[in-house]
Order: C-alpha cells, then sequence, then structure tokens
C-alpha cells in the first residue's frame, strides 16, 4: 500500500495567510499571537506565514497585530535569566529555538548572534545543548512515524517540537533541504519494498514437497519493521480497529500492530494479516483469533 503527501501549499496566497492569522486573533480575543497559538487554532502552518512574510514577526505585523518581542538592544544578563526562564517554564534541561521563539521575551536569532551560536548560548545559561550528530536518516524518519502516528496525520512544520519529535524542524531542514523534502524523503523510504523476511513468499513446488513448514526463522518472521507498522497503522487511520480510540483522540494512548491470526499459530507477518489494535484490547486479545473456527 502506498500513500502521498497533502497537496503542496505553493498555491495559497500571502493574503490568505494574513486573513486567516487575523481571523484567529479575533476569535481568541487577542491583540497578538505567538506561534503555538497559530499552529493550534490557525488554518495554515506558521512555515507557511514565514515564507510568504519572511518571518513570524513581519506576518503578525503586516496582519495588524502587535509585536511585543524585544530584540537586539539586550545583554547576556537578560538573555541568561529569561533562557532559564523558558526551561523552567517548560520544565526541561535545554530549550530548542523553536520553544524559546514561543516562550521567550527576544527573537532566537538575536540570542544566537550574541552568543555565537544557540548551543553557546545554552552553554552560557548552563543548559543541555539540544542538537545530535551523526545520526541517520532512518533515525530522522523513525522520529517522523512517531509524530505521524501521535498527530494521526501528516506532522506540520510548526509541530516538529518536544514533545513530539526529538528533532527540530532546523534539523531536517540542515539534513534534507527543507521540510518538505523531509516530507517527500520519508514517504519514498515508507514505499520502498518491504524486507525481504516480511514479504510473502512466492510459492515453491519443490519447497512445497519437501516441507509445509516456511523455512525462515522464528524471530524474524515475527518481527514487525517500524516501516510495515506505520504503514499497516496509517491503513487503519491510526485507529484500534476494536475500540476506534486513537492517539489524537486520547492523548497517551498507545497503538500496538498486531498479528490477526496469531504468529504462534502459523499467522504470517504480512500486512493482510496485521491490524492496529490499542494496548488496551491488545491485551485483552492476546492470542486469540478475530473469529471463532466453526466446527462443521
Amino acid at each position: 500500500m502506498r500513500f502521498e503527501l497533502e497537496p503542496n501549499s505553493r498555491d495559497i496566497t500571502k493574503e490568505q495567510v494574513l486573513a486567516d492569522i487575523t481571523g484567529v486573533a479575533e476569535k481568541l480575543g487577542l491583540s497578538s499571537l505567538t506561534i503555538l497559538q497559530y499552529e493550534k487554532h490557525g488554518r495554515y502552518g506558521s512555515s507557511l506565514a514565514r515564507r510568504r512574510c519572511g518571518s513570524w514577526l513581519q506576518a503578525i505585523a503586516e496582519a495588524g497585530l502587535s509585536v511585543k518581542r524585544k530584540n537586539s538592544k539586550a545583554s547576556s544578563d537578560e538573555f541568561i535569566p529569561d533562557l532559564k526562564r523558558v526551561a523552567k517554564v517548560l520544565n526541561k534541561s535545554s530549550v530548542t529555538q523553536a520553544e524559546y521563539r514561543d516562550h521567550g521575551r527576544f527573537g532566537p536569532r538575536v540570542v544566537s548572534r550574541h552568543f555565537g551560536g544557540w548551543l553557546e548560548a545554552l552553554r552560557a545559561a548552563g543548559l543541555e545543548k539540544t542538537r545530535e550528530y551523526g545520526l541517520s536518516d532512518e533515525e530522522y524518519f523513525k522520529n517522523l512515524e512517531t509524530m505521524w502516528v501521535h498527530l494521526g496525520r501528516q506532522p506540520r512544520y510548526g509541530e516538529v517540537r518536544r514533545p513530539f519529535s526529538r528533532y527540530s524542524a532546523g534539523a531536517y531542514e540542515r539534513r534534507f533541504g527543507s521540510w518538505r523534502k523531509a516530507l517527500e524523503s520519508f514517504v519514498a523510504f515508507v514505499n520502498q519494498q518491504p524486507d525481504e523476511s516480511f514479504a510473502p513468499e512466492k510459492p515453491d513446488p519443490e519447497k512445497e514437497k519437501q516441507s509445509i513448514v516456511p523455512v525462515v526463522e522464528p524471530d524474524k518472521s515475527r518481527s514487525i519493521s517500524w516501516r510495515l507498522r506505520f504503514l499497516v497503522m496509517r491503513r487503519d487511520d491510526f485507529k484500534c480497529r476494536f475500540c476506534g480510540n486513537s492517539p489524537a483522540l486520547s492523548p497517551g494512548l498507545v497503538l500496538h500492530v498486531d498479528h490477526i491470526h496469531p504468529w504462534r499459530k502459523g499467522g504470517p507477518t504480512t500486512e493482510n494479516n496485521l491490524q492496529t489494535l490499542c494496548e488496551q484490547c491488545n491485551i485483552g486479545k492476546s492470542d486469540l483469533p478475530m473469529t471463532e473456527d466453526k466446527k462443521g
């Protein structure tokens, strides 16, 4: 089963974005908006607003809203306490630029320029670094899969932050060139042919004569790759097929991918024998098949 990204946002005009920002502010009764507020209530992503206007502050200014943030004339004596304050508000030992953009008094670029880099700013404030090095493409994709399952849909640029994501949106941009290219690379990876150990074997008459038991290592045949798990969950709309619940409706809900015909009883690890269940339904199901065998 293949899947595709949502339509690109190239045809959405600057005027449409600004009108939506204004509408959200009016709906919330606010004179200004943070990125987090717009991501929660807006029709478009904040990244689209930044692309159309050059920055989020410029977007809200052009939408006729108030720009509250202080910028260039601050000192380390102001930056460091504010970084620590944001970390305390978020109950974290570190702060990403996206998080500081939403909660800080200053712009993250201003802070970065003052200290010579974001990691240097964090170090000066006694906070942990946010960036991890030496990551593979698959580690980035696995993180994307986790976000996709949690949200039940394609993640937006502004949602690429903790606790949903281990890595920042900037990390994806640096790795793949842009957020859209990261999504396209993820889709191409997931749509590749499954690993041989998960694909159904072609009938082999000679093998069937020798044995009716497939010559496959039991541990390998039972294991489900994260890529196959994602395809199954997406096919099932990221919902439990028994109770219909999902992480999008019930934050904290854990989804499993389960064998319909139990593996111990010969059920193969293939897409048509896998289903999405929530943790509670999966525990209740155990090794029972979905339908009882009829005795004739």
